[in-house]
């Protein structure tokens, strides 16, 4: 496999003309796709997770922003891998981790310091801290988490072991990473051209981070987008020949947990839980 871009640095997004991506500055620390210790899973050999895709879910509703793309991608990627291997239709919060990061205050956040701060703090069901109807303001979106919510978020890391790395940003390493995991990689939001694909055009930076599912090669790369409206699907095609700047790629695995000696005892431990929500 081929080695990390390291001339990432110098295509930073260094205003505010983005929708939510932190380049991430290359490290000798960070993970490699083909190096790592992640280990090569062909779940997908044709590269398709289309079957897979979680329900839609945007990062922008009514005006109000949450620049949380990097966000909604990981998660986006976490759903659709249990889903492939596990069968479960999980949708988790990314409005939790928004706020952790502080992706309004600091419009949005890098996919390296996003990852590991789902793997110290974890994320709870989407059902639990919704971004729904209720929520109209950005100060409510970002209002300050509450302590039962972080137990709530640890039970994550008690059930699934999370990894992540790096892609090499070439066509060969991307269609091999593919097979693996849904990818995260970095877009220019949103321009098509002629051929009615979506594309970076010459002499600008990528500002996005967007779910890669599937791709048809020498054409295009297509996405499932937290973005849309009346003309705008959250499935784009992407140029093929305008290759990301970024790309990471994700591992998830249920951890074997002790089972419980009986049902009274899971009764139970749902019931106080129920009574901190309530409480609180």
């Amino acid at each position: 496999m081929s080695k990390l871009n390291t001339s990432l640095n110098t295509n930073l997004n260094t205003n505010n003309d983005h929708f939510g991506l932190i380049f991430d500055k290359p490290s000798l620390e960070h993970w490699i796709f083909g190096q790592s210790p992640i280990a090569y899973e062909e779940l997908q050999p044709d590269g398709n997770w289309e079957n897979f895709l979680p329900t839609k879910e945007l990062q922008s509703r009514e005006g109000l922003e949450s620049y949380a793309c990097v966000v909604y991608t990981i998660l986006n990627c976490c759903e659709i891998l249990i889903k492939r291997k596990y069968g479960l239709d999980i949708n988790f919060a990314e409005r939790f981790l928004a706020k952790i990061l502080e992706t309004g205050e600091n419009r949005g956040s890098s996919p390296q310091v996003a990852c590991e701060m789902l793997r110290q703090f974890g994320v709870p069901p989407e059902s639990v801290y919704p971004f729904d109807e209720a929520v109209r303001t950005t100060d409510v979106y970002f209002k300050e988490l509450y302590p039962e919510l972080y137990e709530i978020a640890k039970e994550f890391n008690e059930e699934w072991d999370f990894k992540h790395d790096f892609v090499p940003t070439n066509s060969q390493d991307i269609t091999q990473a593919l097979k693996t995991s849904p990818l995260m990689i970095s877009v220019y939001a949103w321009t098509q051209n002629e051929k009615g694909l979506y594309y970076r055009p010459t002499g600008v930076n990528d500002t996005h981070a967007t779910t890669l599912f599937y791709e048809r090669q020498d054409d295009f790369r297509r996405v499932f987008d937290s973005y849309a409206d009346i003309s705008d699907s959250v499935i784009k095609d992407y140029d093929w020949n305008s290759m990301p700047i970024i790309v990471k790629r994700f591992w998830i695995e249920k951890k074997v947990i002790e089972e419980y000696s009986s049902i009274g005892s899971v009764l139970i431990a749902w019931i106080k839980k129920i009574i901190k929500w309530l409480t609180q």
